[in-house]
């Protein structure tokens, strides 16, 4: 079968080292795996000097900024230059050799309507895959200068897909406040995870020179749903002497706040902000860490499918994680993982705490994690329920 991915956010960049990057190219590469055969057409690629026969990117939509970000100006000018990456897609699949495509797949983007106006006219399957609700997402985290219009492509889109494809219960009822009609499947996020068998479990132990010392990873963006700041207050509640270190690992716009945040609570010497890491870097990088932490904090229709759950057991570290959403369907307190109430640094203390006085508990909690995510969060498995949305459309036609 041959799938015409797309994806119309130009703050997604193919090559790049946050979530959504990542999201897009394991997904591709699980499809292509199975034996379908995938163009890709994205808006960015994020790096000109990577090539692959098979990804796209749109041509780009000339625009000069002299508006100050942020301002009403500038996003209005920003969000209908992405609308009008729409009128980019007809030039490119002219480009594309490959033309006969037998289903269009897209990645959910705010104005990006482009591969649904293709399918119709191509008369071919239209699968929308939902991430977040972004509308909403937008105007908490941002400006959202043209809503109506990105309401209006909203509605268009989840009324009009052939079927929806939602990461999490909360995007599907998100999806069903919109379009109460539209058929949805519930498919969570996955893992690789034969990268991280392939890293050596002594890559993990603790070095013989830093027996005392306890390192604690965060890996992901620095965005305000991580809860970070909890974790800096956890750590300064944490005894100095106990030895405990803070990776925090991954670039945000939240980075110049967070750091500041860790200087005023004095934990310089014991919070290091790495920036970003390559994604093939990153089992490694999780392996080398006592532990692994996802703060996430209270939220009212927790919507995420945290990649970083995924990845976290798949490197068979054992994790502390915020009791919500997804996140506590997936994981299991004190099977697989320590789950603590969001928004409360005393039990991150205590769970860590607990973590670092207890290494037995800390590898048995990795070991059973690392084994769920083989049996049941590799994308191999997430693609069982893909296949049979895309072998009822293509039947239907």
């Amino acid at each position: 079968m041959k799938i015409l991915y797309l994806s119309f956010d130009s703050g997604i960049p193919y090559w790049g080292t946050k979530g959504a990057s990542i999201h897009i190219r394991e997904f591709t590469k699980a499809l292509k795996e199975t034996g379908y055969k995938v163009t890709t057409v994205v808006a960015r690629l994020g790096d000109s000097n990577k090539k692959a026969k098979d990804i796209f990117e749109l041509p780009k939509v000339e625009a000069d900024f002299f508006h100050q970000e942020n301002s009403k100006e500038f996003h209005l000018l920003a969000e209908s230059k992405a609308f009008a990456q729409n009128f980019g897609l007809r030039k490119l699949l002219k480009q594309v050799k490959t033309k006969k495509f037998d289903l269009v797949y897209e990645r959910y983007s705010l104005f990006g309507i482009a591969g649904l106006s293709f399918s119709k006219e191509s008369r071919l399957p239209f699968v929308l895959e939902v991430n977040s609700p972004l509308v909403e997402e937008a105007k908490t985290n941002r400006q959202l200068a043209l809503e109506p219009l990105a309401k209006a492509v909203e509605a268009y889109l989840f009324s009009n897909a052939g079927h929806l494809v939602a990461v999490s219960d909360a995007v599907k009822d998100y999806i069903h406040s919109v379009a109460p009609k539209a058929a949805v499947t519930v498919v969570p996020n996955g893992v690789d995870v034969r990268p991280f068998l392939k890293v050596r479990a002594s890559n993990g132990k603790p070095e013989k020179s830093r027996k005392k010392k306890f390192t604690v990873g965060f890996v992901g963006s620095l965005k305000p749903w991580h809860g970070l700041e909890f974790l800096l207050e956890a750590f300064r509640r944490l005894p100095e002497s106990e030895g405990f270190e803070l990776k925090i690992v991954g670039e945000g716009p939240l980075r110049p706040s967070l750091e500041k945040l860790s200087q005023k609570l004095n934990l310089q010497r014991r919070v290091a902000f790495t920036g970003a890491v390559d994604f093939e870097q990153i089992p490694k990088t999780l392996k080398m860490l006592d532990a692994l932490v996802a703060p996430y904090p209270r939220m009212d229709g927790f919507y995420f499918s945290p990649l970083k759950i995924f990845e976290y057991m798949a490197a068979g570290r054992p994790i502390v994680a915020s009791r919500i959403g997804q996140v506590a369907e997936i994981l299991e307190d004190g099977k697989n993982a320590l789950l603590v109430p969001p928004e409360n640094p005393e039990a991150l203390v205590s769970a860590l705490l607990r973590l670092k006085s207890e290494r037995k508990l800390g590898e048995q909690l990795g070991k059973q994690a690392q084994k769920a995510a083989c049996e049941k969060h590799s994308w191999k498995n997430r693609l069982k329920n893909v296949e049979a949305i895309f072998k009822s459309l293509v039947d239907k036609r």
